[in-house]
């Protein structure tokens, strides 16, 4: 496994990461506890030592799963979460907020659910348009010195608003999606954290499964299950899409890797990336997506990779 210093800390996260969304055991069909500890573990056998989860995810439960599964291995790996999405008491609502009262909250939830005394990298999950940023820097910096976290990131941010953030203080990294289909951050965001130092930790490099290589035709997804509300996975976006990914399949398969580590290694190409956040239901899935680090893409892989990507548009 490769390993990369994440900004301007001293954190030095796996390339490739585990993404405990699933874990949450909500939205993304039938997910089952025991697959999830048995993958995780898996991915620390692997060498993985960077693991995100959220409160947010399974309203606390995904966080309560990491915990479990690392055991007492927990200074082994590097832990992030997230804050400022909360929910309502029956779980039915869910409402942007980082306010400093709700994040000094928020924060002693996920310690607890995470059976640690520290959280390594601790991000604000989204923009909150009625709180301050000012505010909510000086809580979470306020918490750094108390030693409750250890580093400030950002997740789901513009750049202007990532100026923002870094104006009151250390910002280590910023959370975007980026992938073969969604590459607004290429030049928007990249730029501008190789400019200020702040690390990136990609989400959704293989566009929540799609660039597996599973999808040979369009389904549908039950009730709930959060593919029913990306463009991605609609109509003739997703007909056009499963032709790209059988090219892509076909390109990675004649130099013996498989379209999710093509999927993969793309990303974690760009120079600004530190880690690409890659989930798992069951521990093979992780295993072969941890073997994307060793394939280090040519100039030339690039360029046919783009003209696969764009020849169907």
């Amino acid at each position: 496994m490769d390993y990369r210093q994440l900004g301007t800390s001293n954190l030095k996260l796996s390339v490739i990461g585990f993404g405990c969304w699933a874990a949450g055991a909500y939205g993304w069909g039938d997910v089952r506890d025991n697959e999830s500890i048995a993958a995780i573990r898996q991915a620390m056998d692997l060498g993985i030592n960077f693991f995100d989860t959220a409160d947010v995810y399974g309203r606390g439960h995904s966080e309560e799963v990491l915990a479990r599964a690392l055991g007492n291995r927990r200074k082994e790996v590097i832990i992030a979460t997230k804050v400022g999405n909360r929910w309502s008491a029956d779980g039915t609502r869910i409402w942007a907020d980082l306010s400093p009262k709700y994040i000094r909250r928020a924060v002693e939830d996920s310690l607890r659910r995470l059976k640690t005394d520290v959280i390594d990298l601790y991000q604000i999950h989204r923009p909150d348009p009625q709180t301050p940023v000012v505010e909510t820097m000086a809580t979470l910096l306020d918490l750094v010195k108390e030693g409750k976290i250890r580093y400030i990131g950002t997740s789901n941010l513009s750049p202007d608003q990532l100026r923002e953030y870094i104006s009151y203080g250390q910002v280590v990294s910023l959370q975007p999606v980026l992938n073969l289909f969604t590459r607004y951050s290429e030049v928007q965001l990249l730029p501008l954290c190789r400019e200020k130092t702040v690390g990136v930790v990609v989400y959704s490099p293989m566009a929540m499964g799609l660039l597996t290589g599973k999808y040979n035709k369009p389904v549908s997804f039950k009730p709930g299950d959060f593919r029913t509300m990306n463009v991605l996975f609609q109509g003739k976006n997703f007909e056009r899409n499963i032709t790209v990914v059988k090219a892509l399949k076909k390109f990675a398969n004649e130099r013996g890797y498989s379209v999710a580590q093509l999927a993969v290694a793309w990303v974690i190409a760009h120079p600004a990336v530190t880690s690409a956040i890659c989930g798992a239901k069951r521990p093979g899935q992780i295993k072969e997506t941890a073997g994307s680090f060793a394939w280090k893409l040519t100039h030339d892989e690039l360029i046919e990779i783009d003209r696969i990507v764009a020849s169907a548009a």
